[in-house]
């Protein structure tokens, strides 16, 4: 029986180190939150997908923008005042990014992060899913069970 369960297992992490195999129900709970995690981060992506407002922001934006600003942060000492606040304004109500975000872009902090997360919004591709973690949370739950 337990040579059967090894190979109905999926992942090399549903056998705990010592050999022993998590018994059927365990790894039917492992791939039920393995599947709701997926889900629930793909409902994730699509609901920011649907509340975005504008266009999209791309690199070329983003540089864009700095470029923009560069030549009234360097005459103001590099702040965030007159000028450069409405073009963050600007960049907030075209592409639909926070206050916070078209501040970091403007100051060139963090412009991929920012790329990458509206490129996986626009395309709808949801976070990773650690399924390592939900593996070992469950292995954990069951073990203080025992």
């Amino acid at each position: 029986m337990r040579e059967l369960s090894r190979i109905v297992t999926k992942y090399r992490s549903y056998v705990i180190d010592d050999g022993w195999n998590l018994p059927y129900e365990v790894i039917e709970e492992i791939e039920y939150r393995i599947a709701e995690a997926k889900e629930d981060a793909y409902h994730r992506v699509f609901e920011e997908y649907k509340r975005h407002k504008g266009g999209w922001l791309t690199a070329e934006v983003a540089r864009k923008y700095a470029a923009k600003s560069w030549i009234y942060r360097v005459v103001e000492e590099n702040q965030y005042c007159g000028k450069v606040r409405e073009i963050a304004r600007e960049l907030q109500e075209q592409y639909g990014v926070t206050e916070l975000e078209s501040i970091n872009i403007i100051f060139e902090h963090n412009v991929s992060d920012y790329v990458n997360r509206y490129y996986r919004m626009k395309n709808r591709i949801p976070n990773y899913v650690d399924q390592q973690k939900i593996c070992d949370e469950v292995i954990n739950e069951y073990m203080l069970a025992m």
